[in-house]
């Protein structure tokens, strides 16, 4: 009798396990899929500890596609000033299973760092975010915080970043960028 009932509890288990695992796939894919499409928007970075540096401008194009039978998203950008000048950027959004959690690789053309975030979403907020560490200048340690916001109806993506240097007060988190995506 204990013998079938350990049989019948790991039965049990063994098929509960992948189809919450499915059913979170399945919810990771729709939130990806909010990605996809042609978007344009604007963008600002802020210098918050350079204050006589005036904030950069920018406007975007963005053209996002499922790749890798559907396990990806690529958002291929482009960036401009209104001088003309132009920076394009590649964004690569998964979901990994394994670390629940969506994945974010940002490679650029004028800069030969790569960004790779894991982010966390609250359904509540529709809200994405995550930190990085990275050495600021004069080599302090610091972290960056990101926020993908996604709006109700899915027509708009905001992004903002902050980042605190290990040198800070514990509260100083100032923006130092922020972008809007709206669906074409």
């Amino acid at each position: 009798m204990r013998m079938t009932m350990t049989l019948l509890l790991l039965l049990y288990f063994s098929l509960l396990l992948p189809a919450q695992e499915t059913s979170k796939s399945d919810a990771a894919s729709k939130i990806l899929q909010s990605f996809v499409g042609e978007w344009e928007g604007s963008a600002t970075a802020y210098y918050p500890r350079q204050e006589d540096k005036a904030p950069r401008k920018e406007s975007i194009t963005v053209n996002a596609r499922n790749m890798l039978k559907d396990t990806y998203v690529e958002c291929s950008s482009v960036w401009t000033q209104p001088n003309g000048d132009y920076r394009e950027l590649m964004i690569y959004w998964n979901y990994n299973t394994r670390a629940d959690s969506f994945q974010i690789l940002f490679l650029y053309d004028n800069w030969p760092g790569r960004v790779n975030y894991k982010l966390h979403f609250d359904p509540e907020n529709r809200t994405l975010s995550g930190y990085d560490t990275f050495t600021g200048r004069g080599g302090v340690p610091a972290e960056e915080k990101v926020v993908w916001q996604i709006s109700e109806d899915g027509n708009e993506i905001r992004c903002t970043e902050y980042i605190h240097y290990q040198t800070d007060p514990a509260d100083y988190w100032p923006k130092t960028f922020e972008f809007v995506w709206r669906r074409k």
